[in-house]
């Protein structure tokens, strides 16, 4: 997780002001100049086109971001009040921006950011987390269907299996990037959710660092859920320093081949 020397809000007052600074979804001041011109080609191409929120497009992960996770969690307790005055303010900002995008391009999915999950679980008590931020959920996710969209993911690391069901009840689909590490295994998340829920990652990184035999072996295990559909084969994260292009091409090469696909 980032380290933050400050973090800039402790209370309303100093979130009112970083919202009124930071937070107002004005496209020209967050994009390059040509955006329109991207959208439109991105539009016509022949791939799908997800929205990626990230960072900002959540109701945990960018709420920690402001406030730091050790005074968030107090403030679920303390003071509840800010915690939803700043996620409705996240389900606003959400759905303008989109709004926005959805006038130049069509979009096949959209991916919430939240990165709230350690190894063993979340970071926030799951109970607690579904009474304060379903209802935000719903909003983004009952809008973004109504536009169409029908492929909702959420990008979280970490040990999340407390928290798949909080998600599917919002109306979110998917989920990545299935942290291998962390206890998330998209063959036992088949089990348990079938296609219900879409799964994008659950590649092991370190499998794949290691290249040879520990990347095919990693590979192989996953192919089973590729060929039921429903999931799209992904390293279990960002690939880390330690993969080198050797092993990286190597895996490419061999996933492609398994897919029945040329490179």
């Amino acid at each position: 997780m980032p380290q933050f020397l400050k973090f800039p809000v402790r209370t309303r007052e100093d979130f009112q002001k970083f919202r009124r600074e930071r937070l107002q979804p004005n496209f020209h001041q967050r994009i390059p100049s040509d955006w329109r011109r991207k959208l439109s080609l991105w539009s016509r191409g022949k791939y799908p086109v997800m929205c990626y929120a990230d960072r900002w497009g959540g109701f945990f992960g960018p709420l920690r971001n402001l406030m730091g996770l050790t005074n968030l969690c107090i403030a679920f307790y303390d003071d509840p009040v800010l915690v939803e005055e700043m996620m409705a303010e996240r389900a606003e900002s959400i759905i303008l921006i989109t709004e926005e995008i959805l006038k130049y391009c069509s979009l096949d999915a959209f991916m919430f950011w939240e990165d709230m999950a350690f190894n063993k679980g979340s970071l926030i008590n799951p109970k607690m987390y579904r009474k304060m931020a379903l209802k935000y959920y719903r909003r983004v996710c009952d809008w973004l269907h109504s536009k169409g969209i029908k492929h909702i993911f959420v990008d979280s690391d970490g040990n999340i299996w407390e928290l798949i069901p909080i998600w599917l009840e919002a109306g979110i689909n998917g989920v990545y990037p299935c942290e291998v590490k962390a206890g998330m295994d998209v063959v036992k998340m088949r089990k348990e959710y079938g296609r219900d829920l879409v799964l994008m990652g659950g590649i092991d990184k370190r499998a794949v660092a290691r290249g040879g035999r520990a990347m095919k072996e990693e590979v192989n295990r996953v192919i089973p859920v590729v060929e039921e559909g429903g999931y799209i084969p992904h390293l279990d994260h960002g690939a880390p320093p330690d993969i080198s292009w050797r092993n990286m091409c190597e895996y490419m090469d061999y996933l492609m081949r398994r897919l029945g696909r040329k490179r």
